[in-house]
């Protein structure tokens, strides 16, 4: 039995394990949630949950085109398990990983282990043997379609075309690949020449991309980077770096970090002062996460309260007392963070644009009114639409005449919006000092008059 590259996995088994994913993502569900719960019936195989999880983050980066790849190849439909099954085998064929004989072999052996596919093993074979003989003409024709190129369903492009006319190509390119994975040094406890030092004495390829923004040349298992289970790192891209050092909270200063978990933000606010925080977060799944993600880094004590509520309704978790600094970390699109996530914009419809932005609107009226005069609100989310961001903004603005926007510290713009770029399209940027490398986010720093 063949072995999946760098895992010791059975290719085969890996390919029968990662179709039903696909399936299931295809209809609705989280990728990331349906991985977890793949692992979860695998038991004690974590090779092959980890090989799954690299053959299912690769196919959802080819889905438009093995769609497109399928619709002209197979003429009649075939079962869930065995759609899963090709698309997950074209998207292998796609990357080159392993040889294309190879691929076809352990497809057929897939097929052929499992009760749901057996029958179809002679079916998967002549459609990927197909594939093989057409791929030189096929691939080049269907990715003259923009948005199979890129990636991304039609409504999607024609919306980051409209927002971003002049830079709309480069952006869904970079969104399009997969991420180099950054760590933020917790300053607390390690300078960041310390860790790079430390990672050279490990023969580990590194590089600062940002402040406290440190690129590892190859990701590798949490578990496996230097530090991370002392809390000397936490895993966060670059630009959502800059939400805590935007915000600016002093030592002593009462500071709300609304939508809080996974906890990364909030464990930057408190590796940067000893501000009193409150971290809200409305499921309390996610809740945990926080907490956990502070007792990692040794940041959980009596300046930091790790709340269950929900930030639009002020009664379940305020004192009465106003805030210095709000951090608005808003439920959006996600549709900046789609190299690290490529099946949000499968899983978006276009309708959901308007809808999370009311839910943004309706956060942001909620929490102004826990902020002291002068104090600052920073909002942020992780998304390129422009309904998200200026037009967020911009309506705020004019519902709350006692707000402002105050220029993001070092810059001269009170909002700013960044587009995803990699080490390989670096953009220049409006501002000295941003980080290199980052996913896409809108900041918008609102002050009190």
């Amino acid at each position: 039995m063949k072995q999946a590259v760098g895992t010791g996995a059975a290719l085969a088994e890996v390919l029968r394990a990662a179709a039903p994913v696909w399936v299931r993502v295809c209809r609705g569900h989280a990728l990331d949630r349906e991985l977890q719960q793949q692992a979860l019936r695998l038991g004690g195989a974590t090779q092959v949950a980890s090989a799954v999880r690299d053959v299912c983050h690769g196919a959802f980066r080819h889905r438009a085109l093995i769609e497109a790849v399928l619709q002209r190849l197979v003429v009649r439909a075939a079962t869930p398990q065995v759609g899963g099954l090709l698309a997950v085998a074209l998207s292998q064929l796609l990357d080159g990983t392993y040889r294309d004989h190879v691929l076809v072999d352990q497809a057929v052996a897939a097929a052929r282990a499992d009760a749901r596919s057996e029958n179809a093993a002679g079916f998967v074979n002549a459609v990927l043997r197909s594939f093989l003989r057409r791929r030189a003409v096929l691939v080049p024709q269907l990715l003259r379609d923009d948005a199979t190129r890129l990636n991304v369903p039609p409504w999607w492009l024609q919306r980051v075309r409209r927002d971003h006319p002049d830079r709309w190509e480069n952006a869904l390119a970079c969104a399009a690949r997969a991420p180099a994975l950054v760590l933020r040094v917790n300053r607390r406890r390690c300078s960041v020449d310390q860790y790079l030092a430390r990672l050279q004495a490990e023969a580990i390829a590194a590089s600062l991309v940002g402040a406290a923004a440190v690129r590892l040349e190859r990701p590798r298992p949490v578990e496996r980077i230097p530090g991370f289970l002392e809390g000397l790192v936490s895993v966060q891209d670059a630009g959502a770096q800059l939400a805590a050092t935007w915000l600016q909270a002093d030592d002593g200063m009462r500071v709300l970090d609304a939508c809080a978990a996974p906890g990364g933000k909030t464990g930057h606010l408190a590796e940067l002062s000893d501000a009193l925080i409150d971290a809200v977060e409305l499921d309390p799944g996610r809740t945990r996460l926080i907490a956990d993600n502070l007792q990692r880094l040794g940041l959980m004590t009596s300046r930091l309260r790790v709340l269950t509520a929900d930030a639009r309704h002020a009664t379940g978790f305020w004192d009465g007392q106003p805030y210095q600094r709000i951090l608005l970390d808003a439920p959006c699109t996600g549709s900046g963070i789609v190299r690290r996530h490529p099946d949000i914009p499968w899983l978006r419809r276009e309708a959901d644009v308007a809808q999370l932005a009311t839910i943004q609107a309706g956060l942001l009226d909620a929490l102004w009114p826990l902020l002291a005069p002068a104090g600052r609100l920073l909002y942020v989310v992780c998304s390129v639409f422009d309904e998200e961001a200026e037009q967020q903004a911009d309506s705020f603005l004019g519902r709350h005449p006692d707000a402002r926007l105050t220029p993001l510290p070092g810059t001269d713009l009170g909002s700013l919006q960044l587009l995803p770029t990699g080490a390989d399209r670096v953009e220049p940027g409006p501002i000295v000092g941003l980080p290199t490398e980052h996913d896409g986010f809108f900041f918008a720093l609102f002050e009190k008059v």
